[in-house]
Protein backbone atom coordinates (compact mmCIF):
# COMPACT_ATOMS: atom_id res chain seq x y z
CA UNK A 1 0.00 0.00 0.00
CA UNK A 2 2.61 2.11 0.60
CA UNK A 3 6.09 3.29 -1.22
CA UNK A 4 9.74 3.24 0.20
CA UNK A 5 9.44 7.12 0.08
CA UNK A 6 6.36 6.51 2.62
CA UNK A 7 8.78 6.39 5.47
CA UNK A 8 8.44 10.62 5.90
CA UNK A 9 5.23 10.52 7.06
CA UNK A 10 6.22 8.82 10.25
CA UNK A 11 8.97 12.04 10.93
CA UNK A 12 6.68 14.50 9.99
CA UNK A 13 3.69 13.45 11.88
CA UNK A 14 6.08 13.23 14.93
CA UNK A 15 7.42 16.55 14.38
CA UNK A 16 3.87 18.03 14.18
CA UNK A 17 2.42 16.16 17.17
CA UNK A 18 5.78 17.06 19.71
CA UNK A 19 5.18 20.87 18.26
CA UNK A 20 1.12 20.34 19.17
CA UNK A 21 1.45 18.95 22.41
CA UNK A 22 4.45 21.64 23.57
CA UNK A 23 1.94 24.81 22.19
CA UNK A 24 -0.65 23.33 24.25
CA UNK A 25 1.38 22.67 27.55
CA UNK A 26 2.93 26.26 27.25
CA UNK A 27 -0.14 27.67 26.05
CA UNK A 28 -1.50 26.54 29.65
CA UNK A 29 0.83 27.49 31.61
CA UNK A 30 0.26 31.06 30.53
CA UNK A 31 -3.46 31.33 31.00
CA UNK A 32 -2.61 29.52 34.25
CA UNK A 33 -0.38 32.61 35.15
CA UNK A 34 -2.92 35.19 33.41
CA UNK A 35 -5.59 33.56 35.50
CA UNK A 36 -3.42 33.65 38.85
CA UNK A 37 -2.32 37.70 38.22
CA UNK A 38 -6.06 38.21 37.22
CA UNK A 39 -7.33 36.78 40.57
CA UNK A 40 -4.62 38.82 42.91
CA UNK A 41 -5.12 41.90 40.88
CA UNK A 42 -9.17 41.93 41.69
CA UNK A 43 -9.08 39.92 44.87
CA UNK A 44 -7.08 43.18 45.89
CA UNK A 45 -9.61 45.40 44.48
CA UNK A 46 -12.42 44.11 45.87
CA UNK A 47 -10.99 43.92 49.43
CA UNK A 48 -10.80 47.86 48.98
CA UNK A 49 -14.16 48.36 48.39
CA UNK A 50 -15.84 48.91 51.79
CA UNK A 51 -19.62 48.60 50.95
CA UNK A 52 -21.96 47.19 47.95
CA UNK A 53 -22.52 50.80 46.86
CA UNK A 54 -18.95 51.75 46.33
CA UNK A 55 -19.06 48.16 44.41
CA UNK A 56 -21.85 48.97 42.28
CA UNK A 57 -20.19 53.11 41.65
CA UNK A 58 -16.87 51.51 40.46
CA UNK A 59 -19.47 49.19 38.00
CA UNK A 60 -20.76 52.15 35.86
CA UNK A 61 -17.42 53.57 35.49
CA UNK A 62 -15.60 52.79 32.20
CA UNK A 63 -12.79 50.64 34.39
CA UNK A 64 -15.57 49.07 36.01
CA UNK A 65 -17.34 47.68 32.71
CA UNK A 66 -13.94 46.86 31.48
CA UNK A 67 -13.49 44.61 34.79
CA UNK A 68 -16.58 42.93 33.74
CA UNK A 69 -15.17 42.37 30.21
CA UNK A 70 -11.81 40.69 31.95
CA UNK A 71 -13.57 38.10 33.98
CA UNK A 72 -14.46 36.09 31.26
CA UNK A 73 -11.86 33.60 30.17
CA UNK A 74 -13.00 32.81 26.46
CA UNK A 75 -12.72 36.19 24.59
CA UNK A 76 -14.67 36.80 21.17
CA UNK A 77 -17.86 36.39 19.82
CA UNK A 78 -19.42 32.93 19.26
CA UNK A 79 -20.19 33.64 15.42
CA UNK A 80 -16.06 34.93 15.34
CA UNK A 81 -15.05 31.37 16.81
CA UNK A 82 -17.76 29.66 14.19
CA UNK A 83 -16.19 30.96 11.38
CA UNK A 84 -12.63 30.42 12.25
CA UNK A 85 -13.81 26.84 12.43
CA UNK A 86 -15.12 27.04 9.19
CA UNK A 87 -12.13 28.68 7.61
CA UNK A 88 -9.90 25.43 9.17
CA UNK A 89 -12.18 23.32 7.86
CA UNK A 90 -12.23 24.68 4.47
CA UNK A 91 -8.18 25.22 4.13
CA UNK A 92 -7.73 21.28 5.47
CA UNK A 93 -10.55 20.21 2.95
CA UNK A 94 -8.61 21.94 -0.06
CA UNK A 95 -5.28 20.93 1.29
CA UNK A 96 -6.60 17.37 1.15
CA UNK A 97 -8.05 17.43 -2.16
CA UNK A 98 -4.74 18.56 -3.80
CA UNK A 99 -3.21 15.94 -2.15
CA UNK A 100 -5.15 13.59 -3.78
CA UNK A 101 -5.64 15.01 -7.13
CA UNK A 102 -1.42 15.33 -6.70
CA UNK A 103 -1.27 11.34 -5.91
CA UNK A 104 -2.85 10.94 -10.03
CA UNK A 105 0.24 12.69 -11.29
CA UNK A 106 2.68 10.89 -8.75
CA UNK A 107 5.52 8.08 -9.51
CA UNK A 108 3.55 4.71 -8.63
CA UNK A 109 5.26 3.46 -5.95
CA UNK A 110 4.60 7.76 -4.21
CA UNK A 111 0.33 7.54 -4.72
CA UNK A 112 -0.63 5.55 -2.15
CA UNK A 113 1.23 7.65 0.68
CA UNK A 114 -0.46 10.66 -0.80
CA UNK A 115 -3.59 9.70 -1.11
CA UNK A 116 -3.68 8.47 2.39
CA UNK A 117 -2.71 11.85 3.70
CA UNK A 118 -4.96 13.73 1.59
CA UNK A 119 -7.56 11.35 2.92
CA UNK A 120 -6.89 12.40 6.50
CA UNK A 121 -6.22 16.39 5.51
CA UNK A 122 -9.58 15.80 4.26
CA UNK A 123 -11.78 14.16 6.80
CA UNK A 124 -10.14 16.43 9.32
CA UNK A 125 -11.62 19.39 7.20
CA UNK A 126 -14.88 17.62 7.35
CA UNK A 127 -14.50 17.16 10.54
CA UNK A 128 -13.62 20.79 11.54
CA UNK A 129 -16.75 22.19 9.15
CA UNK A 130 -19.45 19.66 11.10
CA UNK A 131 -17.81 21.25 14.53
CA UNK A 132 -18.88 24.18 12.89
CA UNK A 133 -22.18 23.08 11.93
CA UNK A 134 -23.34 21.91 15.17
CA UNK A 135 -21.76 25.10 17.24
CA UNK A 136 -23.44 27.16 15.09
CA UNK A 137 -26.62 25.41 15.54
CA UNK A 138 -26.34 25.38 19.34
CA UNK A 139 -25.57 28.67 19.79
CA UNK A 140 -28.45 30.17 17.61
CA UNK A 141 -30.62 27.26 19.58
CA UNK A 142 -29.26 29.05 22.87
CA UNK A 143 -30.08 32.80 21.56
CA UNK A 144 -25.88 33.77 21.86
CA UNK A 145 -26.36 35.57 17.96
CA UNK A 146 -26.83 38.80 19.17
CA UNK A 147 -24.31 40.74 16.89
CA UNK A 148 -21.15 41.48 18.07
CA UNK A 149 -20.63 45.25 19.80
CA UNK A 150 -18.27 46.34 16.48
CA UNK A 151 -21.02 46.15 14.23
CA UNK A 152 -23.53 48.17 15.84
CA UNK A 153 -21.24 51.12 15.28
CA UNK A 154 -21.79 53.74 12.85
CA UNK A 155 -18.81 52.84 10.83
CA UNK A 156 -20.79 49.69 10.11
CA UNK A 157 -24.47 50.87 8.98
CA UNK A 158 -26.05 49.27 12.62
CA UNK A 159 -28.72 50.61 14.33
CA UNK A 160 -27.15 54.00 15.46
CA UNK A 161 -26.60 55.12 11.08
Amino acid sequence: MFGPESWILIPLGSFFMVGWIVYTIVDGFRRKERMRTFTEFYGRLLDRMSSPKDFGDFLQTTGGQRFLETLTVERGHPIERVLRAVQTGLVLLMFGLGSVAASSSAAWDDRGSLRVTGIIFMMTGVGFLLSATASFGITKSLGMLKKPPIFESPDFGGPHA
